[in-house]
């Protein structure tokens, strides 16, 4: 797991909209009803499918989401969009954690390990030590100013609260996704069950 959380060139680009978990189911069913992401841009737009008043937040939000799913498979968009409770948020966790490496080294390589090793929340200074850590391998990180770093920071914690997967005080919050879906990920790709938490299912 080490490999995977320092191979990637990091896009720090996710600090503008959060999780989005309703909207995001609510794009997910649209492109199961018509799997053609133009045509969905287009209902987000014209429709207000996701029910944001500005046209110019929808365009912003909405092509947030659609690159978050677009990093997910036509099978998974169609689980998530029937997805409930925990497994809605995975599968959510999982499509921000794919389009941002960033995430997914600090949720499986933080958050979960610091679980597995009975260490029971995510302080910010753990977000410190990983940031010094991994910019040494990403000039990326390196060149951002303090202001961006804190930003980052900011929106991955409120990110982590959002899916559920910490509280407020930092506490590290377990998902209990489904047999059913964890069998779906260990399928198709065992890595994604790196980001959460062991326990239940996950086991």
């Amino acid at each position: 797991m080490a490999d995977r959380c320092q191979s990637k060139k990091y896009n720090l680009s996710f600090t503008s909209i959060g999780a989005r978990r309703l909207e995001t189911v609510e794009v997910a069913r649209a492109y199961v009803e018509q799997p053609d992401w133009g045509e969905v841009r287009r209902a987000i737009v014209e429709e207000n499918i996701i029910g944001l008043n500005k046209e110019s937040t929808r365009k912003r939000v909405g092509g947030e989401i659609i690159k978050r799913l677009k990093s997910l498979d036509d099978e998974e968009i169609a689980v998530l969009a029937d997805a409930l409770d925990d497994d809605q948020l995975v599968m959510i966790w999982v499509a921000i954690c794919r389009t941002y490496p960033i995430l997914w080294s600090f949720s499986a390589c933080v958050v979960s390990a610091r679980f597995a090793n009975m260490v029971p929340d995510v302080p910010r200074t753990a977000w410190s030590a990983f940031v010094e850590e991994e910019a040494l391998d990403h000039p990326e990180i390196s060149g951002l100013t303090e202001k961006s770093l804190k930003q980052l920071e900011s929106r991955t914690f409120s990110m982590l609260k959002e899916c559920h997967l910490i509280d407020s005080q930092g506490s590290i919050t377990p998902l209990y996704p489904s047999e059913r879906l964890v069998a779906f990920l260990a399928a198709r790709s065992p890595e994604d069950l790196e980001l959460f938490p062991k326990v239940g299912a996950l086991l």
